[in-house]
């Protein structure tokens, strides 16, 4: 007996975090592909959100949450979340197989419903989660310039140090905590009431917006709504009893010294951030101290890997053992969305080459900063 075939549905606005609640318990998706993700980021930071979904009758079996925004002329639907959706995959069900003649059905109606946007441009998307394949990587894709770098936990803290410069690490803690409780001791915080997020992320974003500005780079917490955003994301998950997002921080003496913001999926957690306070504790690198106090943890838990995120940084490479590529999917609606397509090609395989570069990356950086930066 043949199964019916998957009908698309296109659904705007609000509307659309109710999709997931039929996906069955076989379901999974990358932690920014999900029903509180889309619903936060749509009630604070960008009003046009979509749902394009697949259902078998009258159940979601795939789910792709995008935002609307503008690049110049164009009209470009990506995911729900921009530059802070990071290592993307699509909610759907484990059960349910459906190939590129499927999604193309599912982009022509999207085409249809909205004919305003020029292209559909899914970046940093993840080869698989969980087991699962990402249906959307059948399409053409092309490999990003960023990769997300992890660790295998194995259950067993010793096991993770000894990969990479176990003394030096172990030598370095102990100094830290010295430097802690000789400042007037030091706790790792969960938080776990809403006061504390705040507090966090409050932290975070003043940190973070003296850094990048200091760097050259844009900051992507400035825009309407980011920020409130955030503070809704981590504040709703803080009474759950498996938190999807949480916040971690350093405390020393009575102050926050650094703060972590994370995400879980499928035995994965995901580091979305890290900030350190710029005072005279900064010199004991209290980052490093709650990276090493929250991967020793995590390998008392169930999770299998620990994921860095996106970006390669000297830091993340002191641990990971994996590297882990990811994919940006074009599906050009339009003319106008072909020839940006194209673009966005070129200036992605330039963006490769120059990372690539240790010499050449590392002049950018300098330049950039002497250009843009605050002394």
């Amino acid at each position: 007996m043949s199964l019916p075939p998957l009908k698309a549905k296109i659904i705007s606005g609000p509307e659309g975090g109710a999709a997931w609640n039929g996906l069955g318990d076989d379901s999974l998706s990358g932690p920014s592909q999900t029903a509180d993700w889309f619903s936060h980021w749509h009630s604070n930071a960008n009003a046009d959100c979509l749902v394009a979904a697949l259902y078998a009758v009258d159940k979601p079996v795939f789910i792709l949450p995008l935002e609307v925004v503008k690049k110049g002329p164009v009209r470009v639907a990506i995911y729900a979340g921009g530059p802070h959706a990071n290592c993307n995959f699509p909610a759907l069900s484990r059960t349910q197989k459906f190939g590129r003649n499927e999604l193309a059905n599912l982009f022509d109606d999207l085409h249809k419903v909205r004919p305003d946007i020029d292209l559909v441009w899914l970046s940093r998307q993840l080869d698989e989660l969980g087991g699962a394949k990402n249906p959307l990587l059948q399409l053409p894709a092309r490999e990003n310039a960023n990769v997300s770098l992890a660790i295998t936990l194995d259950r067993n803290f010793d096991t993770v140090l000894g990969r990479n410069n176990a003394k030096r690490k172990r030598k370095n803690h102990r100094q830290h905590t010295r430097r802690f409780e000789e400042a007037g001791g030091y706790r790792i915080v969960t938080a776990t009431t809403v006061s504390e997020t705040e507090a966090m992320l409050s932290n975070y974003f003043v940190w973070k917006a003296d850094r990048v500005a200091k760097a050259g780079i844009k900051n992507t917490y400035e825009p309407a709504g980011i920020k409130g955003f955030f503070h809704q994301l981590f504040a709703a998950e803080t009474h759950a009893a498996a938190p999807r997002f949480q916040l971690k921080a350093l405390e020393v003496a009575g102050t926050y010294r650094a703060v972590l913001g994370k995400s879980h999926a499928k035995g994965q957690t995901f580091i979305d951030f890290i900030g350190i306070a710029d005072d005279e504790l900064a010199s004991a690198s209290p980052g490093e101290f709650l990276f090493f106090e929250d991967i020793q943890d995590s390998c008392n838990t169930d999770l299998s890997i620990y994921s860095f995120g996106i970006g390669d940084e000297p830091y993340k490479r002191s641990w990971c053992d994996i590297e882990i590529p990811t994919y940006d999917t074009n599906i050009s609606l339009t003319t106008k969305g072909r020839m940006y397509a194209g673009y966005l090609a070129g200036r992605e395989r330039l963006v490769q080459k120059v990372k690539q570069n240790d010499v050449v990356w590392a002049r950018v950086k300098k330049v950039r900063s002497r250009l843009f930066g605050k002394a």
